[in-house]
């Protein structure tokens, strides 16, 4: 009977219990607030009231049960089930998990201010009353500085592994002077990237025109449909600093993956199996466009960088070429 495989180290441990807490955290902070809130202005506040697209009945609210019956209550336990859940999918990304405590935050906490200033401004109120406009802009504030205080309070991510072997025999290698430097420059269409930034442009503008989900909603679909947009035409480049993946008409969305993460490069006809788009997911990121070759790099986490394009060959050759070059001479 052969040893089981040793288990890969799991390099996302370090900080995963504090960022599965804050990701759960703040929707039961959100109901919390709204219940003491409703309990402490009593018979002070209307029989109903709306906050966001959630009406509260306030004579039942006072207490736990009647809270329980509330629409409002069933939506945020849909929604911590949804954190949860989505955490427990990227277990072993703590890139993505970081990204869940802030968005936790910014969901969560500017929906608090937001039911904070409404039911303060229905206490006592003797008609009804329009909500004043500054009331947005408090609430605009208050999610982008939760959102700041999300992603500092996720903490410093885990060190990513680094890579000291040279690239396997196998794979295709570039030969390269000591003096020589790589450079290749590629690109590439996504179509379905593109067919799925229309439809989801179109639920947007669906959900603006409707007032569906709050801003906060609208702005997280958004956000969304932009990166999916943004995945339609990328730019590969390869260089002294490692392999980076630009996209033309909104710089600020690259990512860059430095030579020491890199184990070594393959030319494949087709992308290993897996989901691979800018955002991270289990088997890894790139961009793959339909059938044809890729170039793939493994990477020190176990998983994959994948990116379609015809000189898949000749690119994997440079990067193995800088790789063997870099490691021998520090060996």
């Amino acid at each position: 009977m052969s040893p089981a495989s040793p288990r890969p180290p799991d390099h996302a441990a370090p900080g995963r219990l504090r960022r599965l807490l804050l990701t759960a955290a703040p929707p039961l902070l959100l109901l919390v607030v709204l219940m003491a809130l409703t309990a402490s202005y009593g018979g002070h506040l209307p029989d109903r009231v709306q906050v966001g697209n959630w009406g509260i009945d306030t004579r039942d609210a006072a207490t736990w049960q009647g809270w329980v019956s509330q629409p409002l209550f069933g939506v945020m336990m849909w929604s911590e089930a949804l954190l949860v859940i989505l955490f427990l999918r990227y277990w072993r990304l703590p890139q993505v998990q970081r990204g869940l405590v802030a968005g936790s935050f910014f969901i969560s906490l500017s929906s608090t201010v937001s039911g904070a200033l409404w039911l303060a401004e229905l206490a006592g109120a003797p008609d009804a009353v329009a909500r004043p406009v500054w009331h947005l802009a408090v609430e605009i504030v208050a999610g982008a500085a939760a959102t700041a205080l999300g992603w500092v309070a996720a903490g410093p991510l885990p060190s990513a592994p680094v890579a000291t072997a040279a690239p396997p025999p196998h794979a295709p290698t570039m030969a390269l002077g000591p003096w020589q430097r790589a450079m290749f420059v590629t690109s590439a269409w996504a179509a379905r990237g593109l067919l799925l930034a229309v439809v989801m442009a179109g639920l947007t503008a669906w959900a603006v025109l409707n007032g569906f989900g709050g801003w906060q909603g609208v702005t997280l679909l958004a956000l969304l449909t932009i990166l999916e947009a943004a995945q339609a035409r990328t730019r590969l480049q390869i260089d002294s600093s490692g392999v980076t993946v630009r996209i033309p008409w909104l710089p600020a969305l690259r990512r860059t993956l430095p030579y020491p993460r890199i184990r070594f490069a393959e030319a494949r006809r087709q992308a290993p199996a897996g989901r691979y788009r800018l955002d991270d997911s289990e088997a890894g990121w790139g961009l793959v466009a339909g059938k044809g070759p890729v170039l793939a790099l493994s990477l020190t986490d176990d998983r994959w960088f994948v990116y379609s394009m015809r000189e898949a060959e000749t690119a994997a050759a440079l990067v193995n070429g800088w790789l063997r070059r870099q490691r021998q001479e520090t060996a």
